[in-house]
């Protein structure tokens, strides 16, 4: 028999003997890295939460699919990278929400701290600095706003509060400041329907300062930093 009928036999032989099997490549575990990549618009808000969800069920599935019927499907390896895309993208993105709420400042405020409102100690006598008092709204601005970070100090009211006085550390309290200067706080009331539960952590509050001129008077005894607030953010 001649040496190219033999070959020919030979291939025949060895393609039936094992033939080639196609899978398919899981549509699901393709869709979960394509939903994995819109994970990002978890940056623009939480409604978007639902979207690194679908990926990783999406990416669940094709797995179970897959294991099920493994001479059919093919795509672990995008199933996976779906599920890690989706889970990074998400941590990624409460990140930055979280990130962006604490540094950002609402329109038409002013953002301050207490350093603007302590006296300079080499003007003798100052107790309130005239940086301050340009903080108040006037005839030409009626609508001037100050935004300012501070910590609830303690009192008898725990939740639902209304009216408080904001220190700007946790340290100015009765056990580590004794004497707190009266710049040092400020009192604060929310107008509206504006509440707040005591909390340890800083809060941001936004509003209308008025300086009281009798009480900047006397550093150790009255408050004569006060605030009407009309934004709150924890």
């Amino acid at each position: 028999m001649p040496v190219q009928e033999i070959l020919i036999d030979d291939l025949i032989e060895t393609s039936q003997a094992t033939p080639v099997h196609y899978r398919s490549l899981s549509v699901m575990a393709i869709l979960s890295v394509v939903f994995a990549v819109l994970s990002i618009l978890v940056v623009f808000g939480w409604i978007f939460w639902a979207i690194p969800i679908i990926s990783i069920v999406l990416a669940i599935r094709a797995l179970k699919q897959i294991q099920y019927a493994s001479t059919e499907y093919a795509g672990e390896g995008f199933a996976r990278l779906g599920i890690a895309l989706a889970i990074g993208f998400w941590l990624s993105g409460m990140y930055i929400q979280h990130y962006i709420k604490l540094h950002s400042i609402p329109s038409g405020y002013k953002a301050i701290t207490f350093d603007h409102l302590q006296p300079n100690p080499d003007h003798q006598g100052e107790i309130i600095p005239p940086s301050a008092f340009e903080l108040e709204p006037n005839n030409n601005d009626p609508d001037k706003r100050i935004f300012i970070s501070g910590h609830i100090y303690p009192g008898r009211r725990s939740i639902d509060i209304k009216e408080f006085i904001l220190v700007p550390t946790l340290g100015h309290c009765n056990f580590c400041t004794p004497q707190i200067k009266s710049t040092e706080m400020m009192q604060v009331k929310f107008t509206g329907d504006l509440r707040v539960d005591y909390t340890t952590r800083p809060i941001k509050v936004g509003g209308k300062i008025h300086i009281d001129r009798e009480q900047a008077t006397n550093p150790f005894g009255g408050l004569p930093y006060q605030l009407d607030a009309d934004y709150l953010q924890e």
